[in-house]
């Protein structure tokens, strides 16, 4: 087992550059017994931690030797506002994961649930059982910094987790509801839930719209936001993102996103038009030909006017290198296609051929539109859209490892600040991975390094244990009376 640089067993040198985030308010304010709520937030962040299954208020409560019920007044009740933790993440990204082949990365994130008053569920699309289901959906924000040796190699940090709550949440909309009684029962669950009163209704692209903004305007130095089709399919996300001289490069549905060529002679100004009321549009002339991505992807491959694939190695994965085909050309976006509209966005459309089926050739398709890239190579817009993949390990991560998706409460303010606190232990061990020079360990192993030197300095100090003795103690315990096993590193 390697041993950790330094004594991460303790958190506290961690914890401390937050301890503002649970001790005052935004406005600079405190309030009586505000160390007590910081005590409950670094019992908190310890318990995510540490070893265990259940991560939930009663289960974090065991681990940490707490009355549940202090826990509880924690995240339901206390004065601590969960925003100040986003926005000091946002303060102290390392300076390793930044810079100019970093991304913002704009998801969402299903929470099955069962029952129908934990806040904000709904009958909605969920990531994570692949289908309409029961579900919270929230709308997350990384900073994403790649590999410098291998693909495994990227670092996530978190930057913002927000609830998307579905209309009938929000009461202001009578339309939404099946009946009078519904609506009723609706605004019991929003009183039950403490959901502001002042929340109005934001579609999940409104939600990302704020999180980039806010991450841009701290300062943070990265080269582009990267979004799935469901963010890139937005013409009001992607004018917010110019607007704010956020350069992008989102995912589209090959079949369904109109250009043009971006030489593409245009008429006179057309005041008509959907998409974005501000942008200034224009007509394509008689012979400006509408194409979509599938369809450039389909003249390459019959190699029409010496149109080719280009393969490009974006990364060493852990098996073989990451490779694909892909091609790139100029366009102008149509804003409407019935009345051959396009606007002011224009860009790199990037299509990449992902598979081929040999009995019909069907090709698979990914397309992404790239603004304000325009200087960027092939090979690394290439890269920046393939890390788009980072995202899902950090959910996968925050899930299997920090309890993400265990919060019982049905609170507002509990479900964000439970969010917070895991998006604090998650930097936590990104901190630690960013010292390891080659072949960063996984998040998993991190986590296990840190309990296991807790555990060794918990038993030195407390049992006047020699190290070694305190070490083999440690990896006895942690293998005999946990679900984990130490890794032989």
């Amino acid at each position: 087992m390697k041993e950790l640089a330094h004594d991460h067993g303790d958190a506290a040198g961690f914890l401390r550059k937050y301890q503002a985030c649970f001790a005052t308010r935004a406005d600079g304010s405190s309030w009586p017994n505000w160390e007590t709520t910081w005590q409950r937030g670094a019992q908190y962040f310890r318990g995510l931690i540490r070893p265990g299954s259940n991560k939930s208020v009663a289960g974090i409560a065991s681990m940490v030797d707490l009355k549940q019920e202090k826990l509880e007044r924690f995240v339901r009740e206390s004065a601590w506002e969960y925003e100040n933790v986003e926005d000091q993440l946002r303060q102290t990204v390392p300076e390793a994961a930044q810079g100019a082949a970093s991304v913002l990365i704009l998801d969402g994130m299903g929470i099955p649930k069962q029952g129908h008053d934990s806040v904000g569920v709904g009958h909605q699309w969920c990531g994570a059982t692949g289908k309409m289901d029961n579900c919270q959906v929230t709308v997350n924000l990384t900073l994403a910094s790649p590999g410098q040796h291998r693909n495994a190699d990227q670092v996530s940090w978190p930057l913002g987790m927000r609830l998307f709550t579905p209309k009938k949440w929000i009461g202001d909309d009578s339309s939404v509801y099946d009946s009078s009684q519904q609506q009723q029962q609706y605004a019991q669950r929003r009183e039950n839930a403490g959901i502001p009163e002042d929340l109005e209704y934001q579609s999940k692209h409104e939600i990302g719209g704020d999180l980039v903004e806010e991450a841009a305007n701290s300062g943070l130095d990265f080269g582009c936001v990267l979004g799935d089709s469901n963010f890139g399919k937005s013409p009001k996300l992607r004018h917010r993102l110019r607007s704010q001289d956020s350069p992008y490069a989102l995912e589209l549905v090959p079949s369904k996103f109109p250009v043009v060529d971006e030489e593409t002679p245009l008429e006179e100004e057309s005041e008509s038009g959907s998409g974005d009321p501000d942008e200034t549009r224009w007509e394509i002339s008689e012979d400006g030909e509408i194409f979509s991505p599938e369809d450039l992807a389909h003249k390459v491959e019959d190699n029409e006017t010496d149109l080719e694939w280009e393969h490009i190695d974006w990364a060493k994965g852990t098996k073989e290198t990451l490779s694909g085909e892909f091609y790139r050309t100029r366009v102008r976006v149509v804003t409407d296609r019935a009345d051959c509209e396009v606007g002011e966005e224009t860009g790199w459309l990037l299509i990449e051929k992902t598979d081929e089926d040999e009995d019909d050739s069907t090709v698979s398709l990914k397309a992404w539109i790239c603004w304000d890239l325009d200087e960027s190579s092939l090979e690394e817009l290439v890269q920046w859209t393939h890390l788009r993949w980072s995202i899902e390990r950090f959910h996968q991560d925050i899930k299997q490892h920090l309890g993400a998706d265990e919060f019982q409460g049905r609170s507002w303010d509990g479900f964000h600040r439970h969010l917070a606190v895991v998006m604090l232990a998650h930097a936590f061990i990104a901190t630690h991975r960013l010292e390891t020079e080659h072949n960063l360990p996984s998040f998993k192993d991190v986590m296990q390094r840190i309990v296991r030197e807790a555990a060794i300095q918990q038993l030195m100090e407390n049992l006047n244990f020699d190290r070694q003795t305190a070490t083999d103690a440690a990896e006895e315990m942690l293998q005999g009376f946990t679900d984990w096993r130490i890794p032989d590193l």
